[in-house]
């Protein structure tokens, strides 16, 4: 049986859901990063650092004008509990359903 990986490589997949991998994936923007020093601060992650395969393009500023263009919005930081945002710019769900 093959395994389905939803990242680059098996070691991406299997470290993003280790909790002491300080890994992230951040759906709605597409985007990886590896927190820093135990804080807030993130690095944004261009390549896999263990396949070396580029990883998708960020769709931040795409997510920012979408909303701003088609619901006239312009999200704050909570942007999870902001009742404005649609639902599915709370998810991966707005990107995959644009084919981006």
């Amino acid at each position: 049986m093959i395994k389905k990986i939803d990242h680059c490589c098996t070691l991406m997949d299997m470290l993003l859901k280790d909790q002491k991998v300080p890994l992230k994936y951040y759906p709605i923007a597409r985007e990886y990063g590896m927190t820093l020093n135990h804080s807030s601060a993130v690095q944004l992650l261009f390549y896999c650092p263990w396949c070396g395969k580029k990883l998708p393009e960020s769709l931040r500023e795409k997510y920012f004008d979408i909303l701003k263009k088609e619901y006239n919005i312009e999200p704050d930081l909570d942007i999870l509990n902001d009742p404005n945002i649609p639902e599915e710019f709370k998810s991966d769900e707005w990107w995959k359903k644009r084919g981006l």
